[in-house]
This record gives C-alpha cells, structure tokens and sequence, in this order.
C-alpha cells in the first residue's frame, strides 16, 4: 500500500470549498459543501466564519475544526485526495 501525501497548506476558496497543497505538489481545490449540507458533526460548518477556521493537522493526515463544544472534526488526507482527483477527472472528461 503506497503511504498517503500529507497535506501542507490549506486555504478557504470561498465558503464550503478549500485549495489544498499536498507534499508531492500537487495542489487542487476541493469542494466540500456536499459534507456541509450533510449536517451531523459538520452542521456547525455552515457557519462560513467557522469553516474559515480550518487548520492543518500537525502530521499533515488530515485538515481540521474545532466545533463549539471544543471537539475536534476532521477530514482525512486521503478522502480530499480522492475528491480533488474525482472532481478534475470530471472537469478533464467535460
């Protein structure tokens, strides 16, 4: 099994989507707001002041928030991947 690119910088594109930069290089925008609508442990992520609170994980495995009881909500490296090259596969075959 080939080990997961950590995640180096995250950024708030607008509310719901983040731009992503992985160690490898590679970088790509990954929209969110499908999870968001979802509401469960995200629900507080409507709030786009709260989504813009978003934070690396220190071992780069993840992107994170901290909810307002204080827990913390995350979303792992290899789900965003996955999604950010579903999402430019699709773009690519348009």
């Amino acid at each position: 099994m080939s080990e997961v690119s950590k995640i180096v910088a995250v950024d708030v594109v607008r509310h719901g989507v983040l731009q992503i930069r992985w160690d490898d290089g590679y970088t790509a925008p990954v929209d969110l707001k499908w999870i968001i609508a979802r509401g469960g442990v995200y629900a507080f992520l409507k709030d786009p002041v709260a989504f813009s609170h978003v934070l690396t994980s220190r071992d780069g495995r993840s992107v994170l928030w901290s909810d307002p009881d204080g827990d913390i909500i995350s979303i792992g490296a290899d789900a965003l991947r996955a999604r950010a090259a579903a999402a430019t596969a699709v773009d690519i075959a348009a």
